[in-house]
C-alpha cells in the first residue's frame, strides 16, 4: 500500500538535512510550493517521472527516498518470523497466512526473508486443512529464490529445505528428481576452515570450529541411528545394536541437556519398534525417558553448549533462528504429548499405569 511508502516524511527529512524550503525546492523540481506541501503532508504524491530529480537533489537512492526497505537485516528478520511463528499459536492458521502473504509480497526481493518463510511454512504447515496448498506455497518461494538469486549458498540451502518440502508432501520421485541419487562425499570444508585458523596461529579459533564440526557430525550420526532404526522396526536385533551405541553417544556427550531434541527422537523411534514387538516393558522404559527429558528440557528449549562444546555459544547466535526452536513452545507441547497419545503404535499401552503416568506429566507442565 502506498501509505507504507513515507515518501512524504522522507522529503521533509531530506530536504532539511540539505537546508532548503519549501521554495527552493518547488523551483528546483519545477512545481508550485503547494505542490510541495502537499507532498510532505501525504495528501498527494510526486508523479513518478519527479522521482528521480528529488533522489539525484538529495544524493540518495529511489528506495531511501521512499523509505522502502526491499533487504531485511538478520535481527529484523528473526522479529518478524517469531512474532509469525508466536500468532500460529494464537490466531487461526489462515489471518496468519494472510499477514505471511503481505510480508513476502513487502520482501519479495529479500531472498534471506523469503527462506526464512519457507522454513515458517514447512513448521506450520500442519495447522492448516489444506497442508499440500501450504507446502506448494513453500516450493514457490524455493523456486523463485534458486531462479533469481546469485548467492551459490543461499540456493543450496534452499535446494534441501525444497527437498524437505517435498518429503513432507510425500513425493519421493520428485525428491530424487531434484537431489538426484548419487550420494557425495562428506564436505571437509569446515575442517579446512579451522585448520587455515591453526595455521595462522588462531589456536582459539581453530578449537571453536572444531567444537563446531564435532557438534553437527554428533546431531547427523544420532539422527542417522534414529532414522536406521525406524527402517529397521521389524528387526530386533538392529533397533537393539543401533539404539545400544546411540544411547551410548548420548550419555557420553550429554545430549539429553546439550541437544534434547535429537535425544527424545531417539527414545521415541525406539520406543515405537518395541511396541511394534510387543516388548511392553522395553517401550514404557523409553517411553519414561522421553517425558522425563521433554519436561525437563524440551519444553524450554534453546540450542547451548556445554562444558565440553564451551566455545559454540556465538555460532549458535549467528544462525538464521538463533537459538530458539522454529515453532512455539505451545505447538511444540501439543506435538511432544500428541507423538504419544495420538501414535497408534502404543495403542496397546494406554491402559497401563506407567503410560498414563507419562501422559500426566506431559499434560501437566
Amino acid at each position: 500500500e502506498m501509505n507504507e511508502i513515507n515518501i512524504g516524511k522522507n522529503i521533509t527529512k531530506f530536504r532539511r538535512n540539505k537546508g532548503i524550503t519549501q521554495d527552493e525546492l518547488a523551483n528546483y523540481i519545477g512545481v508550485s510550493k503547494s505542490s510541495v506541501s502537499k507532498w510532505e503532508n501525504n495528501i498527494t504524491y510526486p508523479d513518478i517521472l519527479l522521482l528521480p530529480q528529488l533522489a539525484t537533489l538529495f544524493n540518495i537512492s529511489l528506495d531511501e527516498l521512499m523509505g522502502y526497505e526491499p533487504q531485511l537485516t538478520k535481527e529484523d528478520i528473526k522479529k518478524i518470523y517469531y512474532s509469525l511463528a508466536d500468532e500460529f499459536t494464537e490466531n487461526k492458521p489462515d489471518e496468519v497466512l494472510e499477514k505471511c502473504e503481505k510480508y513476502i509480497k513487502k520482501y519479495y526481493s529479500c531472498f534471506e526473508f523469503l527462506k526464512r518463510m519457507v522454513v515458517l511454512y514447512l513448521n506450520h504447515h500442519m495447522l492448516f486443512e489444506n497442508k499440500e496448498e501450504i507446502l506448494d506455497k513453500a516450493r514457490d518461494l524455493c523456486i523463485r529464490i534458486k531462479e533469481e538469486s546469485n548467492d551459490p549458498k543461499l540456493i543450496k540451502e534452499i535446494v534441501s529445505l525444497e527437498a524437505l518440502s517435498l518429503a513432507m508432501a510425500n513425493k519421493p520421485a520428485e525428491i530424487l528428481e531434484l537431489l538426484g541419487e548419487d550420494i557425495e562425499s562428506y564436505s571437509q570444508d569446515a575442517e579446512l576452515i579451522g585448520l587455515s585458523f591453526q595455521l595462522l596461529g588462531n589456536v582459539d579459533k581453530a578449537d571453536e570450529v572444531a567444537q563446531i564440526c564435532m557438534y553437527q557430525h554428533l546431531i547427523g550420526l544420532v539422527g542417522n541411528a534414529v532414522q536406521r532404526i525406524a527402517l529397521n522396526a521389524n528387526d530386533l536385533k538392529v533397533v537393539d545394536e543401533t539404539f545400544e551405541k546411540a544411547f551410548e553417544i548420548c550419555k557420553a556427550f550429554d545430549l539429553d541437556e546439550l541437544h534434547s531434541n535429537i535425544a527424545v527422537n531417539l527414545y521415541l523411534s525406539t520406543a515405537q519398534a518395541y511396541a511394534v514387538h510387543g516388548e511392553k516393558e522395553k517401550a514404557l522404559d523409553l517411553i519414561e525417558m522421553y517425558t522425563k527429558v521433554c519436561v525437563k528440557s524440551i519444553y524450554n528449549f534453546k540450542l547451548k553448549g556445554n562444558e565440553y562444546f564451551d566455545k559454540i555459544e556465538s555460532w549458535f547466535k549467528d544462525l538464521d533462528l538463533g537459538v530458539n526452536p522454529p515453532r512455539s513452545q505451545k505447538l511444540i507441547k501439543q506435538s511432544v504429548i500428541s507423538a504419544l497419545k495420538d501414535n497408534p503404535v502404543f495403542a496397546s499401552l494406554k491402559e497401563e499405569y506407567r503410560f498414563k503416568s507419562c501422559l500426566l506429566a506431559l499434560e501437566s507442565e
